[in-house]
């Protein structure tokens, strides 16, 4: 099976990762929670495609969420919050503002129609309300995948020791 082929790939990438980082000066946990934290964001992303599919927009719009929490855990302080000048005037926004800006734009857009049932067709008010939330979440979405890949928890990471 495809499925299971891959995912022992990947289980076996992961479990070197961690086998490298406890070889490393650094003190890793000999119980390290690293691989836990890979493949419970793999099942909220794949909950995300789920819910996105369905047009489960307040599920989809929960999970982003919940995978914010899974990546900023690990972002660094410096990059966390804004660079400000010495007169406080933001230099460059951290990714709590970034983020943060979602929620706000979507705000504009609310609430969630996710019960689009029965035989009355939605009003255009409803379709326009919906694809921009949908653009928006996409947006989140694409966020926080990069977000994932910046943090070495996503598709960019390359390991020298890699053979495929």
């Amino acid at each position: 099976m495809k499925f299971t082929t891959n995912y022992h790939i990947f289980k076996g990438k992961c479990l070197k990762i961690l086998r490298k980082m406890e070889n490393e000066d650094k003190k890793v946990s000999k119980f390290s929670s690293g691989l836990n934290i890979i493949m419970r964001i793999d099942i909220l992303w794949k909950n995300c495609q789920e819910f996105k599919r369905k047009g489960r927009y307040t599920d989809w719009n929960d999970e982003l969420d919940t995978i914010w929490l899974e990546l900023a855990r690990d972002i660094k302080p410096d990059d966390y919050k804004d660079k400000l000048d010495e007169l406080g005037k933001v230099i460059s926004e951290g990714y709590e503002t970034k983020f943060k800006k979602f929620d706000e734009d979507i705000k504009q857009f609310l609430p969630f129609n996710d019960l689009l049932i029965g035989f009355d067709k939605p009003s255009v008010d409803v379709y326009i309300r919906r694809n921009e939330q949908y653009k928006i979440l996409m947006e989140k979405q694409l966020f926080l995948s990069r977000c994932e890949n910046e943090l070495n928890k996503g598709t960019t990471y390359e390991d020298e020791d890699d053979d495929f």
